[in-house]
């Protein structure tokens, strides 16, 4: 009955049941009148039961492994990015390595404190009306909706295409493979590092463009550096002040970053890379299993397809 009633089926006519405006509701006696359509056999009914039991239980059990992951890799981030890995592949702590100040507290000694602007060649920001440009194909355009704070990897699910005008707006705004993305306006400091295969693309004026110097800094060490917790507390402290949200170029140039050697930081990025491999291949797996217990609802409770035959390919 918990299936039949989830089915596309019986939501559909839950929905039709709702009435009122101000306090949407169903009557309480709808139930009465509710039609029901069941396999005959007790067996049956009770193995369609099983069958989505287990899915449910293997949907439950990747979402537990994926916030695991997320928790490791939050803790990981915690300690690399203001501890790093000494010369043996270790954590560095207090107790075997000395200590500096910094604005994001104490970090090796070692370790090198520069702004935003210094390991940069550019920082601009995307240009307005784009809007006019939009086109089904072409170039893509960032907006802050491709940005998330789960990562720093562009969101390309939704992506808004343009014709860019020819001329030096266009070029000051193209992305190329390792520059750093921060939101300037709205929900500010979402960090993204556009990749290797993004094509041809450009930003729009909520993005500021910091064009890295990949010579001397990983985009990555860089981008997930400023995406943990101490530089984003430094960050919505330096929001402007006003009704409407947004931080300014210079804001962004001046901001401090900590820097271990050019090694390290590749060494501590690929570690946190593959971390986001991991949970990405989970989250992917976990959307499978959703369509796949969506689908299998709707065919068996549906009696679209006959349980026996689910159960043939499970011992098959």
């Amino acid at each position: 009955m918990y299936y039949l009633l989830l089915s596309q089926y019986s939501q559909g006519i839950i929905r039709s049941k709702i009435s009122g405006s101000a306090q949407p509701g169903l009557k309480s006696d709808f139930i009465r009148h509710f039609p029901i359509t069941l396999p005959t056999s007790i067996i049956e009914q009770s193995k369609i039961s099983e069958i989505l039991l287990i899915m449910d239980y293997a949907i439950e059990i990747t979402k537990d492994l994926i916030l695991k992951q997320c928790q490791v890799k939050t803790g990981f981030l915690q300690d690399q990015l203001t501890s790093g890995i000494d010369e043996n592949g270790q954590i560095r702590n207090s107790n075997s390595h000395k200590y500096k100040h910094s604005p994001f507290g104490p970090i090796p000694e070692e370790w090198e404190i520069s702004t935003l602007e210094r390991i940069s060649h550019r920082i601009t920001s995307g240009s307005r009306w784009w809007a006019k440009y939009y086109s089904d194909i072409g170039a893509k355009f960032i907006r802050i909706g491709n940005l998330t704070r789960e990562h720093i990897n562009l969101k390309l699910d939704d992506i808004q295409h343009v014709h860019p005008p020819v001329g030096s707006e266009a070029q000051r705004t193209a992305l190329e493979y390792g520059d750093l993305l921060i939101s300037i306006t709205a929900d500010l400091g979402i960090i993204g590092v556009v990749p290797v295969d993004l094509g041809e693309s450009y930003i729009n004026q909520h993005i500021a463009l910091v064009k890295l110097n990949k010579e001397i800094v990983n985009p990555w060490w860089v981008g997930n550096f400023l995406s943990g917790t101490e530089a984003q507390k430094q960050i919505s402290m330096l929001n402007e002040s006003g009704a409407k949200a947004g931080m300014n170029l210079k804001t962004i140039a001046d901001f401090p970053i900590i820097l271990p050697k050019k090694s390290e930081q590749d060494e501590i990025a690929e570690i946190i890379r593959q971390i986001d491999v991991q949970i990405q291949t989970k989250k992917e797996y976990l959307a499978k299993l959703q369509r796949l217990r969506f689908g299998l609802m709707q065919d068996l409770i549906g009696g679209r397809i006959s349980v026996l035959s689910i159960l043939t390919q499970i011992r098959g």
